[in-house]
């Protein structure tokens, strides 16, 4: 849940499924060069961030999609 709040404030699109325990943060279009390099920035960020949950697992599907797991 903590890791959900920190990356409601992102600029990207962050979907929720408590119950299935994961949620998805995706860049919405359009997908350009600038789009990407935001992309990989909030990857980054949220890579980072699930550090701290030793429970999370982050998958990084494209540039532009990350899925977060609690195990």
């Amino acid at each position: 849940m903590a890791l959900l709040e920190q990356c409601v404030h992102l600029d990207a699109d962050v979907r929720p499924r408590k119950e299935k325990g994961f949620f998805t943060v995706t860049v919405p279009p359009p997908w350009n060069d600038p789009a990407r390099r935001a992309a990989q920035a909030i990857q980054d960020q949220i890579k980072e961030w699930s550090k701290q949950y030793p429970n999370v697992v982050c998958y990084c599907f494209d540039g532009y999609s990350t899925l977060v797991y609690v195990l």
